[in-house]
């Protein structure tokens, strides 16, 4: 199957699926990969993991690209869209690999976006861990990259997400330059993703706390990246005010309630040193117990 830009194949192809995979494959992936292709959707799976053994499914249901982590998940999805746009995709949605969605909400999602360049839509997200929903609102200034859905000149017009930033604050920046530059940002309440962030805290303290366990790479990188976001000025100083008031917090927190204090100092200098606008040298977390 493939994407096509006119006339009645495009009606069989609606759009396409950009599923980014890191790590191990949760349950009900590739059934939920499937469900997209026996729905008329393009499944365009990019592989952050070291190239391997080949995906269950087959094309023409899916497009398998090996990434090797090449820009983090910002680089692993601006690959995907880019393959999407090349076989001449309409409308793309973005999804975690441990996101739940069906394919109907994934087409219903799609239909909001289809021959549009100024809005962008996404679902009411469920957090599975700490049970409560994020970005319910139905005009939000930010959507969680996971459930994202565009017309490819939307995308056109916004432009990719920056790939050296990898993972931490991309869809703040990519929302905050979308509403930058005109367009609209939606939830549909009655679409609804659920999905688990991060991995629980063991420390029930740290866990009510709502703080969850993140590798020294996540810690370094969100610092690193927090510092270049505070000087944006098309990202609305609250959002900017509260993610420092948030990192000035955290490293304590880090510190008081998790063992391996000397990592934690080595990954926080690894995010205060490490230069901005280019790839994450890793080099820089040697010792932090990556």
């Amino acid at each position: 199957m493939e994407c096509a830009a006119s006339g009645k194949a495009m009606q069989s192809s609606p759009g396409a699926v950009v599923v980014a995979l890191y790590g191990p494959s949760p349950d009900g992936l590739w059934m939920r990969l499937r469900a997209y292709g026996e729905a008329g959707l393009q499944v365009v799976a990019v592989n952050n993991n070291a190239a391997g053994a080949a995906p269950p499914l087959e094309p023409p249901q899916l497009i398998w690209l090996n990434n090797s982590n090449s820009g983090g998940l910002a680089g692993g999805l601006n690959r995907g869209v880019a393959e999407a746009l090349r076989l001449g995709c309409s409308t793309i949605t973005l999804l975690d690999q441990d996101s739940e969605l069906d394919a109907e909400a994934v087409l219903t999602l799609q239909r909001q976006v289809r021959g549009r360049d100024d809005q962008v839509v996404g679902p009411a997200i469920w957090d599975l861990e700490r049970t409560h929903w994020h970005t319910r609102e139905l005009r939000p200034r930010m959507l969680i990259s996971s459930g994202t859905s565009f017309s490819a000149t939307a995308w056109q017009r916004v432009g990719p997400y920056h790939d050296w930033m990898e993972i931490d604050f991309i869809d703040h920046e990519w929302c905050s330059r979308a509403r930058q530059r005109g367009l609209a940002l939606r939830v549909l309440p009655e679409v609804r993703l659920a999905q688990q962030f991060g991995q629980r805290h063991p420390n029930p303290l740290a866990h009510r706390l709502g703080l969850q366990l993140y590798s020294p790479y996540r810690r370094a990188i969100a610092l690193r990246n927090l510092r270049w976001l505070v000087w944006q000025g098309y990202i609305p100083l609250d959002i900017r005010l509260k993610e420092t008031v948030k990192m000035l917090l955290k490293p304590w927190c880090w510190l008081a309630l998790e063992p391996g204090r000397l990592g934690t100092l080595r990954s926080l200098r690894a995010g205060l040193l490490a230069p901005l606008g280019e790839p994450f040298p890793r080099s820089l977390l040697r010792g932090a117990g990556v």
